[in-house]
């Protein structure tokens, strides 16, 4: 049955049957997946105006996502993109400049040019938003409607890092080609840029239905073990009164800190005595994003002045930290901190920089013998 046939004429044949089965499995092969459709795709997620209809209420519309995907939503809930509004540290900013442009992304479902509602809010970056685009439900991977399930759109783009990219990557809005956030851009010039931004900040966890599905708390600052995975660092001295640390990227796919402009690494060292108290305090190294100000009509205009973060090529920066005096005979411990912003901004927002401070990498360099010189006398 599975072999050629000839037929009068000397013309070979696939047999009726093994044919029609070739056919079957090209239609199987070829044929479009769940989902899938040959029309435009709907526009990637991103800021506000979302274009929903008269009469939607992003909280109604994502407490139903919410009910049946019970352990997705469990971990938004606990997530940024569900603060994206109600953040205390973005409503100490927000307060300075309630701009239309500033909610559009951390209010997505409202209209930016007015204040958001409750329900927005709420919502922050929700289900919806990512996930009812133009009216349609949509996913990485799509699926016809089944069981009394709806039918999901599929997009492979929310898979990659186009999915983040209208929100995690913008310019001032007062200086457009200077960027604001230029996350995508650094990973896209890493060593990672082949993988995903979801590989680290929605990694595969196991769901309460046994499935594996994306981790939907998008760890990132609220995450101390995945920050400190991000960096390597180490010490040694560097003469009689400094000491100098080198640290890279290891394990992300962008700039070390990334995001938001004011975000910052602090490099810290403080030489101590035997019973651990602290002697002297080297001048800290701060590794971030730089900006000059000027005024235009309207407010003010930043314009980038330096870029001193760790970069995501993962080639390493060697920092030297500089002691008052000669610290031969003492022990220097130093560490590396990651800070939302420094204490000039934190005094302008009316926040407490040092509550959010996570040490991403420390270490003690033993005491040195004291060579002809006394150690300094201990900071009273």
């Amino acid at each position: 049955m599975g072999r050629w046939r000839r037929t009068a004429s000397g013309e070979r044949r696939t047999p009726r049957i093994a044919g029609a089965a070739v056919m079957a499995l090209a239609a199987l092969l070829f044929a479009p997946a769940a989902g899938v459709r040959g029309d435009p795709l709907p526009p990637l997620p991103g800021p506000a105006p979302q274009g929903r209809p008269q009469g939607f209420s992003a909280r109604i519309e994502n407490q139903r996502c919410e009910t049946c995907h019970e352990d997705i939503a469990a971990e938004w809930r606990a997530s940024l993109h569900r603060q994206a509004f109600t953040d205390r540290v973005f409503q100490r900013s927000y307060a300075i400049e309630p701009l239309p442009f500033c909610r559009g992304c951390h209010a997505p479902e409202a209209d930016p040019a007015h204040h958001p509602d409750a329900d927005a809010q709420a919502v922050g970056v929700g289900c919806v938003t990512c996930h009812l685009v133009a009216g349609e439900v949509v996913s990485a991977r799509g699926r016809d409607a089944r069981g009394g399930a709806h039918a999901v759109r599929g997009d492979a783009r929310l898979s990659t890092d186009e999915g983040c990219a209208r929100c995690h990557q913008f310019d001032f809005p007062r200086a457009p080609g200077v960027p604001m956030q230029d996350t995508v851009a650094e990973h896209r010039s890493g060593r990672f840029a082949e993988r995903p931004c979801r590989d680290c900040h929605m990694p595969l966890v196991q769901g309460i239905s046994g499935r594996p599905h994306r981790d939907h708390r998008f760890s990132v600052v609220g995450d101390p073990a995945v920050l400190r995975s991000a960096i390597d660092a180490s010490a040694s001295r560097s003469g009689a009164n400094a000491v100098e640390v080198s640290a890279r990227v290891v394990a992300a796919g962008h700039a070390v800190p990334t995001g938001d402009m004011f975000r910052r690494l602090e490099v810290r060292a403080s030489a101590v005595d035997a019973k651990g108290a602290i002697v002297a305090a080297a001048t800290p190294v701060i590794l971030e994003r730089r900006f000059s100000v000027r005024p235009i009509e309207g407010g003010i205009e930043r314009v980038p002045a330096g870029d001193t973060r760790l970069p995501a090529s993962g080639a390493p920066r060697v920092l030297r930290l500089v002691f008052p005096a000669a610290i031969d005979g003492l022990a220097v411990r130093w560490e590396v901190v990651y800070q939302r912003m420094g204490a000039a901004m934190g005094a302008a927002f009316g926040v407490d920089p040092a509550a959010d401070e996570v040490v991403l990498a420390a270490g003690t360099l033993g005491a040195r013998p004291v060579v002809g010189r006394p150690a300094p006398a201990p900071v009273p």
